[in-house]
C-alpha cells in the first residue's frame, strides 16, 4: 500500500485563517468568526477552521487562537495579569468581560493572548500518515503545523486525517 505523506493532506498556510501577532483583540474575534463561517474555504465542502494561526512578522506561526483564548482576552486581568484599577475599592473588571468592550477590542493585542506552540505540534511535510496519527492521538492535538526546512507551509487537521482513514477503510 502506498504511503500517504502529510504534504498530501495538509491545508496550505495561505488557505488557512491567519492573523498577525500585532493585531487587536477585535481583529482576532473577526478572524475567528470568519474561520468558523469557512470564509477561507473556496470549496464549501471543505471543513472549516476552528482556530486562527498567529503569525510573526516573518509569517511564521507563533501560536494559535481558539474561541477560549479570545473570550479570555475580554478579562483584562487574565491578559495584563494585574488590573491596576482593581486596587480601587469597589472597582473591578473581573467578572465583567463586556465592560469597556470597545477599548479592550482596540488595545489588547493578539501577542498577549497567544501561547507558544509546543515543539510536538510541528511535523515535517515528508512525514507519513502513521507518524501524523501517532502525534495527533498521543497528544490529543486537533492540528499540527506542517514545516519544510523549518518554515511553516501548512496545517494538518485531525479532520483531514480522519477523512483519509475513512476513505482507506471504505477501499479495504
Amino acid at each position: 500500500m502506498q504511503k500517504v505523506t502529510v504534504k498530501e493532506l495538509m491545508t496550505p498556510i495561505d488557505r488557512y485563517t491567519t492573523i498577525s501577532e500585532e493585531a487587536s483583540l477585535k481583529d482576532a474575534f473577526m478572524a475567528l468568526e470568519g474561520a468558523l463561517r469557512g470564509e477561507q474555504q473556496a470549496d464549501s465542502s471543505h471543513p472549516r477552521d476552528f482556530a486562527v494561526l498567529v503569525l510573526d512578522k516573518y509569517r511564521q506561526v507563533t501560536g494559535r487562537l481558539v474561541i477560549w483564548d479570545v473570550l479570555k482576552g475580554l478579562e483584562t486581568q487574565t491578559v495584563a495579569r494585574v488590573d491596576s484599577m482593581a486596587m480601587i475599592e469597589g472597582y473591578s473588571t473581573w467578572g465583567q468581560p463586556l465592560a469597556n468592550l470597545a477599548t479592550k477590542g482596540r488595545y489588547i493585542k493578539v501577542r498577549n493572548l497567544v501561547k507558544a506552540l509546543d515543539k510536538r505540534e510541528y511535523i515535517s511535510e515528508d512525514a507519513n500518515l502513521d507518524e501524523a496519527i501517532r502525534k495527533l492521538v498521543s497528544n490529543r492535538f486537533l492540528s499540527l503545523i506542517v514545516t519544510r526546512k523549518g518554515k511553516t507551509i501548512g496545517v494538518l487537521r485531525v479532520v483531514d486525517v480522519f477523512s483519509k482513514v475513512c476513505e482507506k477503510l471504505k477501499d479495504s
